[in-house]
């Protein structure tokens, strides 16, 4: 009579769990029935997000989605070189150059007579052709040199040939160039010949006028 029982309580709860089931698999929640009798959730099934939902997520607030505003496929960039340019000054300066090669080729050098520093007719003369030259380039530097012979000594030299300078850029400077002048004195250091005679003391014996960066 106890097994009869038994065996209708087994086939009573085998009938309720199927109908458990059925009921289960309309409803909008499925549940999973284990040995132990608790009902589990399935696992949700994961989905991948839609392209929109995607692209949403790539451009969020930190600005981590791709760039926009530019060409999936740019062309090569082309750097161009500055063009050449020269600066004025040194345009200035190049425009000039003929001018004053030409000045200095006219500037004659002016002879003294021994142990003389008084400008003779002749030097006189060779100084009012240089000042006409000397005018057609007057903002360029002109430096007077002061030579002599090789006889006396070479301090006496260093004044003296300093005195012609002066005299010459004296005589310029009345016949009215506007050049910056600068005067030196070489005494006998630099003579342009060196023979032992008068024709030789001579070419020695002068003031030479340079122009500034002249050929």
């Amino acid at each position: 009579m106890m097994i009869g029982a038994g065996k209708s309580l087994y086939w009573i709860g085998v009938a309720g769990l199927v109908g458990m089931l059925a009921m289960g698999g309309c409803s909008k929640k499925s549940v999973v029935a284990t040995t132990s009798g608790t009902e589990v959730a399935p696992p949700k099934a994961e989905t991948k997000p839609s392209g929109d939902a995607k692209a949403k997520a790539d451009t969020g607030p930190l600005g981590g989605g791709p760039l926009e505003g530019f060409s999936k496929s740019p062309k090569d960039e082309v750097v161009k070189p500055p063009p050449m340019m020269v600066a004025k000054a040194d345009q200035a300066e190049i425009d000039a150059r003929p001018a004053r090669e030409t000045a200095q080729k006219q500037l004659a050098d002016i002879y003294f007579a021994f142990d003389k520093w008084a400008l003779t007719t002749e030097g006189k003369k060779n100084l009012t052709q240089s000042a006409d030259a000397l005018k057609q380039v007057s903002n360029v530097k002109l430096l007077i040199e002061g030579h002599c012979d090789e006889r006396g000594s070479r301090e006496y030299n260093l004044v003296l040939g300093e005195k012609r300078a002066k005299e010459t850029e004296r005589f310029l400077l009345g016949l009215g160039i506007r050049n910056p002048v600068v005067v030196t004195s070489y005494g006998k250091e630099r003579p342009v010949c060196t023979e032992l005679e008068e024709s030789c003391y001579w070419k020695n014996r002068r003031a030479h006028l340079v122009l500034e960066d002249a050929k």
